[in-house]
């Protein structure tokens, strides 16, 4: 069994390494009920379908791009197909500059 889950995604400032990096970090929405999906091919058309819808829905309601410095005055969804019946948070540690 696989399992759709919703996130809320920001941009988190990795370091100041070559210019600067970022990395997206994610925390599960809690009024998300999975979706459970037998088939992965379905499961992932499914995951694809919901980050498409909340791409058209951002471009509308949003003020401000994912990667905009002022994202943080916006909300910022996407979803991901899991094995896990739980969605954890994401990155569980803190990348590093190598």
């Amino acid at each position: 069994m696989l399992y759709i889950h919703k996130f809320e995604v920001a941009l988190q400032h990795g370091g100041a390494e070559e210019g600067g990096w970022w990395f997206t970090a994610g925390s599960p929405v809690a009024e998300w009920s999975p979706v459970m999906v037998e088939d992965e091919e379905q499961a992932n058309e499914i995951c694809r379908a919901l980050n498409f819808y909340e791409k058209n829905v951002r471009a509308k309601e949003e003020d401000y791009e994912f990667s905009s410095v002022l994202a943080y005055r916006s909300q910022h969804f996407e979803y991901d197909v899991s094995g896990d019946m739980l969605a954890k948070a994401f990155p569980t540690e803190r990348p590093h500059y190598e």
